[in-house]
């Protein structure tokens, strides 16, 4: 497969500089190996949930990931109240990996997820806001699974 994620093309359209060291951005050049293009797949080929909670109301909340090859993704952020009713607000962004080794995804400004496991059951990653080595760096662990659309319990 030819490369599709293309931080270039995102930094092209946004007026910034494709430039890893200064982004955080790595641009793929040429064709993505098998290794590669695993990764994408399982990033890319399912709809990634967080987990469910429920608040005061008795309203129980998901997000969602859905990534796309192109370097966009959407989150989806899903209430459904106590009569069943759904709500769904979609928040848009662009990504891209962060490193070489395609161990890190990439969102713009200090935005990093490091990947810490993928499978098609588990996704899990330190959510980071800022570089390496930074005193006000912040990581977070998340895990997602795979979202389950009619599931509407916790």
């Amino acid at each position: 497969m030819s490369c599709t994620i293309s931080c270039f093309q995102w930094f092209k359209d946004t007026n910034l500089k494709a430039n890893h060291n200064n982004t955080g951005c790595v641009e793929k050049q040429g064709y993505y190996n098998h290794g590669e293009e695993s990764i994408i797949s399982l990033i890319c080929d399912i709809t990634w949930a967080g987990k469910k909670t429920t608040d005061e109301n008795g309203s129980v909340w998901q997000g969602t990931y859905k990534f796309n090859k192109n370097g966009t993704y959407t989150r989806t952020n899903i209430e459904i109240d106590k009569q069943g009713n759904k709500k769904e607000a979609n928040i848009y962004g662009q990504w891209s990996f962060g490193d070489p080794s395609f161990s890190t995804i990439y969102f713009g400004g200090e935005h990093y997820w490091d990947i810490d496991e993928l499978t098609k059951n588990k996704f899990s990653f330190y959510d980071r806001s800022g570089k390496f080595g930074d005193p006000f760096m912040n990581r977070e662990y998340i895990e997602l699974t795979p979202y389950q659309e009619n599931n509407t319990t916790n």
